[in-house]
């Protein structure tokens, strides 16, 4: 059976994806980000190969020690559970987190002049490095434009001296696997922090899982990421 499998990166729910998403993304609060992102780069039906790693976005319909079920789009999806669960939540960040090196997840719009202007940025724990990597645009939103979700780990711009430039700047750029990009920051774009957490899955959460297909078709996970009731 065919499974929707999400990618990260739109925004959480209200901070508003994914976030990532991932930014996600962030449906968190102010903008829709990383959870938006993540819903956006895979509303499609994907097919994924044992040993896969699968990132799916729904409500916990419920959960116990060993298995948890999660409403979907698609239908319920049951995920068997590796104890310990590594369980990570957002909050609210600075510019301060964003250093040279940090994994992150950031939501941009082009501009007239052709860059791309951070609208917001979530910074991954260590734990998540690598999650959702690359660049990808994301689905319209209501009112007609659409943006890109690009992560991967921050390297400030080099100037012609040699010397890094302050990643509080004007611009930074984000290095993933087969790329990069560079974007134009404003210093009120909001930050979320995705940090590791001892609460545990209740019934009615939105949380993005991140899971591995078993040969048998069966899927399991370590981690997960609350996106909101």
């Amino acid at each position: 059976m065919r499974m929707r499998a999400q990618l990260t990166s739109r925004r959480f729910a209200p901070l508003a994806a994914v976030v990532v998403a991932l930014a996600v993304a962030a449906a968190c609060g102010r903008g829709s980000g990383y959870a938006r992102s993540e819903t956006a780069s895979s509303n499609g039906a994907l097919a994924a190969a044992p040993d896969t790693a699968i990132t799916i976005r729904g409500t916990v319909a419920s959960v116990s020690s060993t298995d948890l079920v999660v409403k979907a789009d698609t239908g319920s999806v049951t995920v068997k559970l590796t104890q310990p669960l590594q369980l990570f939540t957002r909050e609210p960040g600075k510019l301060d987190d964003v250093k040279n090196d940090a994994f992150i997840g950031v939501t941009t719009i082009k501009q007239p002049d052709g860059s791309e202007k951070a609208t917001e940025i979530h910074v991954f724990p260590e734990e998540l490095r690598g999650l959702g990597e690359g660049s990808r645009m994301m689905a319209p939103t209501a009112s007609g434009g659409g943006g890109r979700m690009t992560n991967g780990a921050v390297t400030a711009p080099r100037m012609s001296n040699g010397k890094v430039a302050d990643v509080k700047g004007s611009t930074l750029v984000v290095q993933y696997a087969g790329g990069s990009q560079q974007v134009v920051v404003p210093s009120n774009t909001p930050v979320t922090e995705i940090k590791s957490t001892s609460k545990s899955l209740t019934p009615g959460d939105q949380i993005v899982i991140l899971a591995k297909r078993s040969t048998d078709g069966s899927l399991s996970a370590t981690k997960a990421i609350l996106a909101g009731k």
